[in-house]
């Protein structure tokens, strides 16, 4: 019987970044997160900016996961759409950089056991800000409630 644990990560909120009139909050996620550099995080902002998703002209509020796997990254960018529904957009730079993960079975993978714990809190978060009157307050305190910690 193996009694090896299974690894943990470490999550971090990185702020607030907004594309046009969609807020997200960032996160990284990694075993070491100072093996995030700023290029890679500048590669991955600039991929979100230009997306299909086309996410300047939708007034949202979501999160990101940049998911250090290996020596490549997972970019997770959920949105709630105003609703209660998760949508997502996933990327990845095995190529060197970002692209979208054109994902095309019809059952696919969703979140790994270290995403889960950034995705619990903000599925929390969010079930809290649907119960309120949705203005630039709640906007924000949803915007603010974030998660830090080992996953």
């Amino acid at each position: 019987m193996n009694t090896t644990p299974y690894p943990s990560k470490y999550a971090s909120p990185k702020g607030i970044f907004t594309v046009g009139k969609t807020r997200f909050k960032w996160y990284d996620l990694a075993l070491d997160l100072s093996e995030i550099s700023k290029q890679d995080l500048n590669d991955a902002q600039i991929c979100i900016e230009n997306a299909d998703e086309n996410f300047q002209d939708t007034n949202d509020l979501g999160f990101i996961i940049m998911h250090r796997c290996g020596e490549h990254y997972l970019l997770l960018v959920c949105t709630w759409r105003s609703e209660n529904e998760l949508w997502e957009s996933v990327y990845y730079n095995g190529s060197g950089k970002f692209e979208i993960w054109d994902r095309i079975p019809p059952h696919l993978p969703t979140y790994c056991v270290w995403e889960m714990g950034i995705v619990y809190h903000e599925s929390r978060a969010w079930k809290k800000y649907l119960g309120t009157t949705k203005d630039e307050d709640d906007k924000n305190n949803y915007l603010n409630d974030i998660f830090e910690g080992e996953v």
